[in-house]
Parts: C-alpha cells; sequence; structure tokens
C-alpha cells in the first residue's frame, strides 16, 4: 500500500513537558467554526471568497487539533513529551497485527513492537465531519474567485495529506471500509490539485475486497487496469474476486482475467491458486488443460520454483490425476525436502490413490486367491509408498495431528502379520489419543 506521512518536526516537540496531558482548546476551535459558519451564512460576507478560505482554515484546524503531534516512528519517549502519559494501555489485535493501544482523551495511539507509532485513530473529534466542511469550503472560495486558488489549494493538498494518512492508519488497524473511503476522497483531490496518484484506485479497490463488497471494489480495480498499473499481477488476483464473488458471479469474465493475469504473470502464486480453485471448484465444467498449459509454461521459465511446481500438483490433484500428483509432488518435495506442507501432501496423494485403488478392487471378481492376494499387494504398496513423506512431515511438524492420523490408518493396515509394523501403529495410535486429549 501506498503510504503518505505527516511529519511533524521532532525539535517542535522537545518543549512540551512529559507531564502535561494532551492538551486541545477544543472551546476556541469550536468558537471560530461558529463564527466561520455564520459568517458563511451572511449574505453580505458569502459572496466573499475570504469567507470561505476562512471557514475552510478554521475546520482544517480542528481536524488537525486531535493529531497535531503525531507522526509514524514517534518513540515513546517522544510521545509522551508531546502528549503526556496516557489515560490507560492495552495490548490488542487490530486487523492482523498486534500492537500497545495507549489511550488520550481525543485520539488512540498504536505502538508496534519497537515501541514507536505505527498508527492512531481520532476517538473525539472537535467537530464532527470537519474534514469534509473543510473540502467544500476551499472549493467554494475557489468558485467564486480564480484569485483564491493558490490560497484554497494550500488547504485541500493539507486535507489530502490528512486522508491519505488517514486511510493508511485505518488500513494498519484492519478498518479496510474506511481506509477505502479515505483514499477515495484523496484520489479526487489529488486530481483536482493537478496530481492524479494512479495507484490510489487501485489501494481503493484493494480495500474494498478486504472489506468483502467486491461490488465496490470492481470500478476502482477497472481504473486501474486501464491505467496499467497491475501491482505484478496483484489486480488480476483481485479482479478474478471481484468478479468471480464467490462462484456467484461471472464465471466466463473470470476465466479471462485469471488466463490473462497468468499470461502475464506466470509467477504470482495468488494466481496460480486462483486458478487452481477455479478449475476444481464443485460444479465445474472447465477444461483443466487450459490452466496445466499455463502453469507448465511457467515452470519451463523458472523450473526450480517450487511454488509453481506445487501449484501444478494441486490442479492434478483436485483433477484426481493420482499418478501426476505424485510425480509432481516429488519434485516440489526436491526443491523444498524440509517444507512440511511438501512431504504432506506428497504422502497425502499416496494415500488418496491408494483409498482409489482399494476402492476398484473390492467391485473386482476374482477367480484365485493368488490373484486376489497379487491385486492386495499391489494397493498396499501405493499405502506403503506413502510413509517416507508422511515420517519426515511428522518429523517436521511433531505437533501437527494430520500426518500422525494418516500413520496410524496406514501401519493398521500392514499391522496384522508384522510385528515392527504394528509396533509402529501402536506408537502412532497412542500418540494420536494422546493430541486429541489436548
Amino acid at each position: 500500500m501506498k503510504r503518505i506521512l505527516m511529519m511533524v518536526a521532532a525539535v517542535l516537540l522537545v518543549a512540551a513537558p512529559a507531564a502535561n496531558a494532551q492538551k486541545v482548546n477544543a472551546d476556541a476551535l469550536k468558537a471560530k467554526v461558529a463564527k466561520a459558519d455564520a459568517d458563511a451564512a451572511n449574505a453580505k460576507k458569502n459572496v466573499k471568497s475570504a469567507t470561505w478560505l476562512t471557514r475552510g482554515q478554521a475546520y482544517m484546524a480542528a481536524v488537525d487539533a486531535p493529531e497535531a503531534n503525531l507522526y509514524i516512528g514517534m518513540p515513546l519517549n517522544m510521545l509522551e513529551a508531546a502528549m503526556g502519559k496516557a489515560i490507560s494501555n492495552q495490548e490488542v489485535k487490530k486487523g492482523y497485527s498486534t500492537f500497545v493501544e495507549l489511550v488520550y482523551p481525543y485520539v488512540n495511539v498504536y505502538l508496534d513492537a519497537n515501541n514507536t507509532v505505527a498508527s492512531w485513530q481520532v476517538t473525539k473529534p472537535v467537530v464532527e465531519n470537519a474534514a469534509a466542511v473543510a473540502v467544500e469550503s476551499f472549493q467554494k472560495a475557489k468558485a467564486i474567485d480564480a484569485k483564491a486558488t493558490p490560497k484554497a489549494n494550500e488547504g485541500l493538498t493539507d486535507l489530502k495529506d490528512h486522508y491519505l494518512q488517514a486511510a493508511d492508519n485505518m488500513y494498519k488497524l484492519g478498518e479496510y471500509r474506511k481506509a477505502g473511503e479515505g483514499y477515495a476522497v484523496a484520489e479526487k483531490l489529488l486530481a483536482e490539485l493537478g496530481t492524479p496518484d494512479e495507484s490510489l484506485a487501485f489501494n481503493i479497490g484493494y480495500c474494498y475486497v478486504l472489506d468483502g463488497d467486491f461490488d465496490a471494489a470492481l470500478p476502482y480495480l477497472e481504473k486501474s487496469k486501464a491505467a496499467n498499473y497491475e501491482a505484478d499481477g496483484t489486480l488480476y488476483y483481485l479482479l478474478f474476486h471481484c468478479y468471480f464473488k464467490n462462484n456467484t458471479g461471472d464465471m466466463a469474465k473470470s476465466k479471462e482475467t485469471l488466463l490473462e493475469g497468468v499470461s502475464k504473470y506466470p509467477q504470482n502464486n495468488n494466481l496460480i491458486e486462483s486458478m487452481t480453485m477455479f478449475y476444481s471448484r464443485e460444479g465445474s465444467t472447465e477444461d483443466p488443460e487450459e490452466v496445466f498449459g499455463l502453469i507448465k509454461s511457467a515452470i519451463d521459465a523458472d523450473p526450480t520454483n517450487a511454488d509453481l511446481w506445487a501449484g501444478l500438483g494441486n490442479v492434478y490433484l483436485k483433477s484426481e490425476r493420482w499418478d501426476d500428483a505424485i510425480e509432481t509432488y516429488a519434485k516440489v518435495v526436491e526443491l523444498k525436502p524440509d517444507s512440511y506442507i511438501n512431504q504432506l501432501r506428497l504422502g497425502y496423494v499416496y494415500c488418496l490413490k491408494a483409498d482409489a485403488a482399494q476402492n476398484e478392487l473390492s467391485k473386482q471378481t476374482f477367480t484365485s486367491y493368488e490373484e486376489s492376494t497379487k491385486a492386495q499387494d499391489a494397493v498396499d504398496a501405493i499405502y506403503g509408498a506413502s510413509i517416507p513423506s508422511l515420517e519426515k512431515a511428522h518429523e517436521l511438524a511433531p505437533t501437527e495431528l494430520t500426518p500422525v492420523e494418516l500413520l496410524k490408518s496406514v501401519y493398521y493396515r500392514f499391522s496384522y502379520d508384522d510385528a515392527e509394523m504394528k509396533a509402529k501403529f501402536d506408537h502412532y495410535n497412542n500418540l494420536y489419543k494422546e493430541m486429541n486429549q489436548q
């Protein structure tokens, strides 16, 4: 995400004694706003650009007051020098991050693991909706008199920075709807100021997708695409989800977007995973050969990319092409032998292949015991082939239940006439019970 940060020079902060609490002269600010509103309502004064400039500045002062001393990366000691001790503090989870939340009279400040300011949120605005009124006022000043444009644009520039910073703060705190709305206002202001930022349409769409509002996100993402701002393929990933709408949207457009995205960015794992999901989803009638070809082309260009091989293996797995999946996951394990998930997948697909073979075996009629035994031995051999990978997966992640459960089931098949296998079964069976009780 693009970060536009409002910085305040540290030299301005050292003068404030640490004992002071956050001070905001709310009454004086409200009085200025009330005077400005009265002038704007006066028929003789509201035709003058100066009236609206003053009103915009009054509201802007009300916007700035609660967060005037804050900047991203501000150390705790500087924060306390500027704003005093917090009323309270606690560790909180916001979005995907954990912060220390410091509560002040007008604002909550969020510290990162380094005890520096990562974000903040105004909780008690001096005047509600002050930023929007300030924007309106500066725009009114320009409309009345073009000579007021330079001064009005100064105010709008400050407001643009405010909206960008507020949006960035909301994004960090997991308030994605508010972040998107803030970026949207900033985008309009930048266009008005003659300095459009093509990244903002992407940011807005991204925030709305995170909020789950695909309809709101779509026009911004399409705008981003028209401007060729594709963020290394992430744009196509987001557009796909907007069209797909959790399998309720436009499947043709979803497919078109995926194919275009993968052809341009074959190493984007999110696109590969999305394509895997799209082609293997329940009720799909899509021909997976298309995706096989695209992923194989990506692998040809980057043959040591384990993630690409894993994506291909996932498609084979979903398509129940067991031998192809085994061969592909074996390549993944070769490239990343210490990956728990890759070892587990290889072992798991052997089990799935064996389950399918066992199911087919149960439908067959044999003419002799020898023939039946030979067929069963072939199935058991497939089950047995899963053991090395499952054992390795367990070694890499001993607290994970899945490999233990699979190993228990596989060893059970061989436990009746093999003491070593019986001991293995007993071990994993007991371990499985212990882990289930925890």
